[in-house]
């Protein structure tokens, strides 16, 4: 309609190429492909198709390492290598997923809850760069648009499933131990890991997680058919666990 004409116009003229918005973003842009390089290797490693599974686990990895460290490098800008410096990178998300990766990159493929966490962070941040380059450049097509939409709507059921699978990565490296996946130092490393994130400043999700478990276990053995053996476990568990819990403020 001839009324319509200026008003989109208006919204194409700030908008710029593919290319220029591209080449004005390196380091975004290489970012958002490294997380595209976890996406794709992760799914590849839970459904091998064409990479045998233990190189799939390993690039989806290495792919955040890098991601992690880009990110670090840009939230801890002029950081020293003393105390101080150490205690800006570990109070940062990007982190805490450096020393993730790292962690289970030197270790033997662990399964599906050890990718996941990073699976869905890439997801959430790819989302939010693909919107950007649709506000900026135009084209993204309908259809991803509308997946990103998807995504964006559940971001919160997203994040809590990061957590909860952070939370349940510590039994499964209990237990990775017993059945010979782990290394016998794992799971006292990365309970120094899920305290980081119990702690996050950024994302209160981990804390949010672990009371929705707490709650859950505390209405059930409360309830009046729960055994009075496995009532007294439970709260013996759910005691120990506050004892490890580090403090918040």
């Amino acid at each position: 309609m001839e009324g319509e004409e200026p008003q989109q116009d208006a919204a194409g003229a700030g908008r710029q190429s593919l290319a220029v918005y591209l080449s004005q973003r390196r380091l975004e842009t290489g970012i958002f492909l490294l997380r595209l390089s976890a996406i794709v290797h992760g799914v590849l490693a839970v459904i091998p198709i064409f990479l045998t599974y233990p190189n799939a686990y390993q690039r989806c990895l290495v792919s955040f390492i890098a991601v992690s460290a880009f990110r670090l490098s840009q939230r801890v800008q002029g950081a020293g290598f003393n105390a101080e410096g150490l205690q800006r990178v570990f109070v940062e998300d990007s982190g805490h997923y450096l020393l993730y990766c790292l962690l289970f990159a030197s270790q033997p493929p662990g399964g599906v809850v050890v990718l996941m966490p990073i699976m869905l962070f890439s997801v959430l941040h790819s989302v939010t760069f693909v919107k950007r380059l649709h506000e900026g450049t135009g084209v993204v097509s309908l259809g991803v648009m509308n997946l990103v939409l998807a995504v964006t709507t559940r971001q919160q059921q997203l994040l809590m499933a990061v957590a909860n699978a952070e939370i349940l990565l510590m039994v499964t490296a209990i237990v990775g131990v017993f059945s010979g996946t782990f290394s016998l130092f794992v799971p006292f490393l990365y309970y120094r890991i899920l305290c980081m994130r119990y702690k996050s400043q950024r994302n209160p999700y981990s804390r949010t997680a672990f009371w929705g478990i707490r709650y859950s276990a505390e209405s059930a053995c409360n309830h009046p058919s729960c055994p009075e053996a496995v009532r007294g476990i439970v709260r013996k568990a759910i005691s120990y666990v506050e004892r490890m819990a580090p403090p918040t403020g």
